[in-house]
């Protein structure tokens, strides 16, 4: 099993996961989620998440790019490990959730071995990340959430939100197709999950509202969960005990044992699993 976590904006492979700071600090992937997904390989995926990219005009916009370097790096692994056919579940959080969307819708149509590798991922566990649909209103109105959040001072970035949604929008119309067609094929279908923020967010004491409100945080026809905490902090566990944490971890172990019926690991998977390489792009931690 290779469970993949997918920060979202001005986000990184390891501070977006971990509670705290310093000594007191908890990377959950490395110190919690070992002891509930046995025999998994938990990797964490790192890249340029800025607001600017994902809200483009489509000759600037690197969502593209963003899941091409997913899909490459993670297939690259997978055959270093001599585990191609092992089932992958993702954990995405905030836009780090379109980057795996857009990632799966692309491979539609690219190679064998990229379709391969996107019939694998069989699990995806969505953190607070938009989906808008096809409404560019909409999709302007996140990046106004995302602007605010993160005290985006480009005056440029704001203008014209709706047709720098043009690509996003695509993309809500996209998946869901998507999910529905690899619904019809047993051996291929998505279950997912949606988690959605519980908390508002506070800025210099100010309270600026949900950043992904329920109704944009999930997917009709899917299941959700609340994880009580605002949009930063959703991913951030201080223990074993945080009951966000259980909500999450609880159904990574679940997902993990039914994919682990269906998977037959060879010793030498096994063997490889423990290994750990923190200098790629793509970091593996166990």
């Amino acid at each position: 099993m290779m469970p993949l976590l997918i920060h979202g904006l001005h986000g990184d492979r390891t501070g977006t996961w971990t509670y705290g700071s310093g000594h007191n600090s908890v990377f959950w992937p490395k110190e919690l989620l070992p002891a509930d997904t046995e025999k998994a390989r938990i990797l964490t995926f790192g890249y340029d998440a800025n607001i600017a990219h994902f809200w483009a005009r489509p000759s600037k916009n690197k969502l593209d790019s963003y899941s091409d370097d997913l899909f490459q790096q993670l297939d690259y692994n997978r055959y270093k490990i001599d585990a191609t056919n092992r089932p992958i579940i993702l954990v995405a959080h905030s836009l780090g959730g379109l980057v795996c969307a857009n990632g799966l819708v692309d491979a539609a149509s690219r190679s064998q071995s990229t379709k391969g590798l996107a019939n694998c991922i069989r699990r995806i566990a969505f953190l607070g990340t938009p989906h808008q649909g096809s409404d560019k209103a909409q999709w302007a109105e996140t990046a106004r959430s995302f602007i605010k959040i993160f005290k985006e001072t480009n005056a440029e970035l704001s203008k014209d939100l709706d047709e720098k949604s043009e690509k996003l929008a695509k993309l809500g119309v996209q998946f869901p197709n998507l999910l529905r067609s690899r619904s019809e094929i047993p051996k291929t279908q998505i279950d997912i999950v949606c988690f959605y923020e519980g908390q508002t967010t506070k800025l210099g004491g100010k309270d600026v509202g949900m950043i992904v409100t329920e109704s944009s945080a999930c997917i009709v026809g899917y299941p959700r969960t609340l994880l009580d905490a605002n949009h930063e902090d959703m991913c951030k566990f201080s223990d074993k005990n945080d009951v966000n944490y259980i909500r999450l971890s609880g159904l990574l172990a679940r997902w993990t044992k039914e994919l682990g019926k269906t998977e037959e690991i060879s010793e030498k998977q096994t063997v490889h699993a423990h290994a750990c390489c923190n200098n790629l792009t793509l970091q593996i931690r166990y």
